[in-house]
């Protein structure tokens, strides 16, 4: 195999490294995406949500809602989620408790843990976690796969073994979610796996705590193209201001603001893309056939105008009534996966053309991106000249 990765630290960087301090300001993320008009259509039953975070606790208002649990860093932790930032998330896709519920209430979770209490975990769980992903995707029914975390792009895409990890995940037929970073407002800030052009990509909005769609504006912190390769991203904008959602006492994102309550409030775009991947879960249900792709370009279609910039505003309803905008179109898959594929024999690359290959072919459960023999290597003499690996978790 010719690919050898590092297997680095991967860290949460937060600006805030503590839930916010309560506010009077009210969070309104379903109102702001129109969830709760999308729910008399769709409300996520029947669709299967992965979450590699740092695992997801068991908190009420997700009660039934997990239906697997796969822990990758293994470092004796007891609690599910020591971190808090996994159920937080969690909680914005698929929460159905009396007073707060998700885009997708409906929905269930996959918790894969690859993060630690503090954030940081290492490339060889991501990989790991992936493989979990590609040989149980249809024993479990993952359609949908939410990444809020991201490290900066340093070269192009199809030198990038993240984005052809993600891309693995992609043409195996799941919806893969990413968080655009925080490092906007300066342009060519995405970071990777968003800027792999196939996947959705995340920025955020600031709702101001308002149902008043003209009030909206780009978050400042949200990251913008374009991508080292030129593409546009992020393709979609969700709420990430002071959001709303599942609080887990006592985990490294806890203190004592937030008194007894069930609740706290984070900002960033690791938010938005959990917003997405709601919205994504509601237009499968109602579109059971949609490819990856198509549920992209719903999502794209259905959007909404903001006022300051080109990169449409989330809105779960109109997602399930749009016609799919045309996505992806003539785009190459990343070299990485590519040769990884014809060097596990997966697929013939001899006289291939990307608009004819069918991905459907390729036997994913037999795909694994740990191919090289991790605890032979000293990993601190390892170096990969075309990429950095020290991911960071894209929460502010």
């Amino acid at each position: 195999m010719a690919f050898i990765a590092s297997d680095a630290i991967v860290t949460a960087a937060s600006d805030e490294k503590h839930y916010e301090r309560p506010q009077g300001k009210p969070s309104v993320g379903n109102e702001a995406i129109g969830a709760r008009q999308a729910w008399s259509t769709a409300t996520g039953r029947g669709i299967v949500v992965a979450l590699m975070d740092t695992g997801i606790a068991d908190h009420p208002d997700l009660a039934g809602s997990v239906v697997a649990r796969v822990d990758f860093v293994n470092d004796g932790a007891t609690s599910l989620d020591p971190g808090g930032h996994g159920t937080f998330l969690a909680g914005l896709i698929a929460a159905h408790g009396r007073t707060f519920s998700g885009v997708a209430p409906d929905a269930k979770l996959i918790s894969l843990r690859v993060l630690d209490a503090q954030g940081r975990g290492t490339m060889h769980s991501v990989l790991a976690a992936f493989d979990w992903v590609l040989h149980n995707r249809a024993a479990y029914h993952v359609k949908v796969l939410n990444l809020s975390f991201g490290a900066p792009q340093t070269t192009t895409y199809h030198r990038t073994l993240l984005a052809g990890v993600v891309e693995s995940a992609w043409f195996a037929g799941v919806t893969v979610v990413t968080a655009a970073g925080n490092d906007g407002p300066k342009p060519g800030t995405v970071a990777m796996p968003g800027a792999d052009p196939f996947v959705v990509t995340a920025g955020s909005f600031d709702d101001q705590g308002t149902t008043n769609p003209n009030d909206d504006r780009e978050s400042a912190f949200s990251s913008r193209g374009p991508t080292l390769d030129g593409f546009a991203k992020p393709d979609v904008l969700a709420p990430g201001e002071h959001v709303m959602s599942l609080r887990v006492p006592g985990t490294s994102l806890d203190r004592s603001e937030n008194g007894g309550s069930g609740y706290a409030r984070l900002s960033g775009t690791s938010a938005s893309s959990a917003f997405t991947s709601g919205a994504a879960a509601l237009v499968l249900q109602a579109h059971a056939t949609y490819t990856p792709t198509e549920v992209k370009g719903a999502l794209v279609a259905g959007g909404r105008r903001i006022v300051g910039t080109r990169t449409p505003g989330l809105d779960a309803a109109g997602a399930l009534v749009a016609r799919p905008a045309r996505a992806n179109a003539g785009l190459i898959p990343s070299l990485v996966l590519v040769t990884m594929l014809k060097a596990t024999g997966a697929l013939d690359g001899s006289g291939t053309t990307w608009e004819g290959i069918s991905w459907e072919s390729v036997s994913w459960e037999s795909v694994s991106w740990d191919v090289v023999s991790w605890e032979g290597i000293a990993w601190e003499s390892v170096s990969w000249d075309t990429v950095s690996w020290d991911v960071c978790e894209a929460i502010r």
